[in-house]
């Protein structure tokens, strides 16, 4: 599929020392506002600069991406800590980890278009796809929680405790679906992606949203606390009890099962973007 170039995406990053600086300032500002740990701030500078390098559409639907995933991190933080206390694994302030499972993809693609000096490549499109499909994944997480109704397993559609994984409510359902589709707009907006190509980012990433869904109510660990009599992520639960392994492959937590959601988000918009070329 053909498309004309904004002139927006040929516009080059800056250099290696300020895009350096600039990912720093960033990843600086989010660990004071407690949104990233510091293992996080520093995973989140590495990859920042990388974005900002590989061009500045590259690191402005990045900028973008982590301000539209903090707003929704930040919104009924308090109710939502009250509602998971007990559930998930971690806690709101990401770490390096986890902003690895989010933006490794996206990193790699960034990486790639850097090493290649192409900043029209094709990697553009299942790199934003990677990051759209992290971004809602998270704001389907968050506003679900927050805004509350009855969460239900997508294994057995039995009602289950608020943040459990591979759970979807109504509220939860129709932020990931628009998140989709305002993270693809922004990719174009930002030139990274050509305005006839948003609907494939909007697609996968909608896609490795619902794969991280599955994925956590099939295969993702499932943890027990017996002293509390409730399931839960975490391995030794918030009582001080260590919790027993109850299903799914012990070695895949949370953080896996993200890095699964962004892969396979770029791998559909790879196959769907070489199909329609």
């Amino acid at each position: 599929m053909s498309a004309a170039v904004p002139a927006w995406s040929s516009v080059a990053g800056p250099s290696t020392p300020v895009a350096l600086g600039l990912a720093i300032l960033i990843a600086g500002a989010a660990w004071r506002q407690q949104s990233l740990r510091t293992s996080g701030a520093l995973a989140a500078a590495v990859v920042g600069a990388i974005a900002l390098r590989a061009g500045w559409p590259w690191g402005g639907f990045l900028i973008a991406w982590f301000a539209w995933a903090t707003l929704a991190s930040r919104l009924g933080r308090a109710r939502k800590e009250q509602r998971t206390a007990g559930v998930v694994e971690k806690g709101a302030q990401r770490d390096a980890v986890q902003v690895m499972a989010n933006g490794g993809v996206f990193a790699m693609a960034a990486t790639l278009t850097l090493v290649r000096g192409d900043p029209w490549a094709q990697v553009a499109v299942w790199g934003a796809a990677s990051l759209a499909a992290a971004g809602a994944d998270t704001l389907g997480t968050e506003i679900g929680t927050w805004i509350g109704g009855i969460p239900r397993s997508v294994r057995t559609w039995r009602p289950v405790p608020t943040g459990t994984s591979g759970a979807v409510s109504a509220a939860g359902s129709f932020a990931t679906l628009l998140s989709a589709l305002v993270l693809a707009a922004i990719a174009v907006a930002m030139g990274l992606v050509p305005a006839p190509q948003w609907w494939i980012v909007a697609v996968a990433a909608l896609f490795g949203a619902i794969v991280d869904t599955v994925a956590g109510a099939l295969v993702q660990q499932r943890r027990w606390c017996p002293s509390c009599e409730m399931a839960t992520e975490q391995s030794r639960h918030s009582c001080g009890t260590d919790t027993r392994h109850r299903g799914g492959w012990r070695w895949l937590g949370n953080d896996e099962v993200n890095f699964v959601c962004t892969a396979s988000a770029a791998l559909l918009a790879w196959l769907i973007n070489g199909a329609v070329a």
